[in-house]
């Protein structure tokens, strides 16, 4: 299998189990356990924003968020979750799921789109990084496969907490 072949797959993955994600009541997706900090529709749209942003870098383009999507779905223009405070991340509610949807379906296909037509080679190719550069690989296994695995261990647990069933839990089942 090439390293394009994989993170497709792994993506593919990681991209099922956000949607199913999406899955539950205003109140449950908005949930926020005592002395926590985010929730389902925070992980959510800080999953979303992180990817459209590392595919905008990767692929030269501007980001599929704009203001309309913002003022469509009740989210933040500004900002896509990182270093925000707990009182801040609290705030952020989904006034418009399907709005929601439409916006992350937009930004995992831009991902496929790029993914389809990418070689082994150019995973190589140098970005510009936080701290120099990093390679399109290294940035799509750090800020995509991995982080969003992440929060779909913490998407799991606010499901748990609320006597939902895990993401994807009919995964293998058949």
């Amino acid at each position: 299998m090439s390293t394009v072949a994989f993170i497709q797959r792994s993506l593919d993955f990681t991209h099922n189990a956000l949607r199913d994600a999406r899955n539950g009541t205003d109140e449950q997706l908005h949930f926020v356990p005592p002395e926590g900090s985010h929730s389902i529709a925070w992980c959510l749209w800080h999953t979303s924003r992180i990817e459209d942003l590392m595919m905008a870098r990767i692929t030269g383009q501007d980001p599929v968020w704009s203001e309309e999507w913002a003022s469509k779905t009740g989210l933040p223009f500004d900002g896509f979750g990182t270093n925000m405070s707990d009182d801040d991340a609290q705030q952020i509610h989904i006034t418009d799921m399907q709005a929601f949807h439409d916006y992350q379906e937009a930004v995992f296909q831009r991902t496929v789109d790029f993914l389809s037509n990418a070689s082994d080679e150019e995973l190589e190719r140098e970005i510009p990084a936080r701290n120099g550069t990093e390679s399109v690989g290294e940035a799509i296994s750090l800020h995509m496969m991995g982080h969003f695995n992440g929060h779909r261990g913490e998407i799991n647990t606010l499901r748990g907490m609320q006597g939902m069933p895990t993401v994807m839990a009919a995964q293998g089942t058949h």
